[in-house]
């Protein structure tokens, strides 16, 4: 616990090293007296079995997938490919940039179980790149513009895409295994997929135009964002 706080090296290391003391030292750490003492209890390999155990996991094997998926968008430039070719089209108006944003997100979730890397490692470079070309900065009168709309819009699309699927988000994950092993029920990706479809449709359609009209940006119509995502994706090889 105190590793996983201070971090002195990646979680994962830790996670390994704690993993392997307790494998090592299991008649001291796992078992019991009262376990240890039965001669058909084989503890080495009974703590090899707990050690091994996540590795069962459909849900593990589930994430560490998706971690794939996320670490090829990030590698080839695809996420970012993907973003500029939807800000491209859809930039025109702010509103139609609004539902680009949340759209991006919905397309990378399946694959990226980290709203972190998605909306704030491939989503938020390209979209912070917006504001200043509209003179719109943070904590300024001016994020009135454009710049507070946008980041309005970052939030709701990685709460979003994040709800839609199991594999938008870590704890969906987490959850899914607690109800598994606590009330024995089983929840499949599509399953929560499509319970979760109709809302989201709902959401996708409302929540950007109704963001548009509370918070309405001063900057409505702009050549300038598409023309940006234009050379962008020209410099990216298109």
């Amino acid at each position: 616990i105190v590793g996983m706080i201070l971090e002195p090296i990646p979680a994962t290391a830790i996670s390994f090293i704690a993993v392997t003391i307790c494998v090592i030292g299991s008649n001291y750490l796992l078992f019991d007296a009262s376990e240890l003492a039965d001669p058909a209890f084989n503890a080495s390999k009974q703590a090899l079995k707990w050690g091994l155990a996540g590795f069962s996991s459909t849900t593990v094997w589930l994430v560490f997938g998706a971690f794939i998926f996320a670490l090829g968008y990030e590698v080839t430039g695809l996420g970012r490919r993907i973003a500029l070719f939807l800000v491209k089209f859809m930039g025109k108006r702010t509103l139609t940039l609004g539902y680009a944003i949340v759209i991006i997100d919905i397309l990378l979730a399946p694959f990226t179980p980290s709203n972190t890397a998605r909306t704030g490692g491939t989503v938020f470079p390209v979209i912070k790149n917006l504001p200043p070309l509209f003179k719109s900065f943070p904590n300024d009168p001016s994020a009135r513009r454009i710049g507070g709309y946008l980041m309005w819009m970052m939030v709701i699309s990685t709460s979003l895409s994040s709800s839609m699927f199991v594999t938008g988000a870590a704890p969906n994950v987490l959850g899914l295994e607690f109800v598994s092993k606590i009330a024995g029920v089983q929840i499949s990706w599509l399953q929560w997929f499509l319970s979760f479809l109709p809302v989201g449709i709902i959401l996708l359609i409302v929540a950007p135009w109704l963001s548009y009209v509370l918070y309405k940006p001063e900057v409505t119509h702009s050549a300038e964002v598409a023309a940006w995502a234009g050379g962008e994706l020209k410099n990216m090889g298109r």
